[in-house]
């Protein structure tokens, strides 16, 4: 239960600002964006529309919650920096913010003509797509477990407990 204090201590802190509330709120606009318009742009003939009507209501939870943690890591991160935290660099920030991007996209997109295209551009093959879609339940589970602990590593930055997560 102290990981989930830390994290709702980091939460706080953060969001306690206009300007990073206002910041949150922008960056979940273009995730949830990004989680729509990619798997939009990388099937021919796709529409926003179309794509909207693939979504179950499962996947729409699926993509609110990980469009929220998104948000929630990078608006931490970005307050980490700009408070003067010392942090070890920036490019794992970066790759960090990336991966939660990456793993927003591939989390739901839940068809398999929304995941070819996009698997295509990192050469994964139609077995890997296959074996991803049979088991994307348990790739959405890890994928919210690593977000989560990014975001307690974040929190403990926040809380001044770790200088080097």
């Amino acid at each position: 239960m102290n990981y989930l204090k830390t994290i709702w201590f980091g939460i706080q802190e953060t969001l306690s600002k206009k300007k990073y509330s206002v910041l949150f709120a922008v960056i979940s606009l273009i995730m949830l964006s990004l989680f729509v318009l990619v798997p939009t742009w990388t099937v021919p003939g796709n529409t926003v529309s179309s794509q909207l009507t693939v979504f179950t209501p499962t996947d729409l939870f699926i993509l609110a919650l990980l469009t929220i943690i998104s948000a929630l890591y990078m608006t931490m991160q970005i307050f980490v920096m700009r408070t003067g935290r010392k942090i070890q660099g920036v490019g794992a920030t970066v790759g960090g913010a990336f991966g939660a991007l990456f793993a927003g996209i591939t989390g739901t997109a839940f068809c398999a003509s929304c995941l070819a295209p996009l698997f295509a551009i990192f050469g994964i093959g139609f077995g890997g797509l296959i074996f991803i879609l049979e088991y994307r339940l348990y790739f959405v589970a890890g994928i919210l477990a690593l977000m989560f602990i990014a975001l307690y590593l974040t929190a403990r930055k926040i809380k001044r407990v770790c200088v080097t997560c």
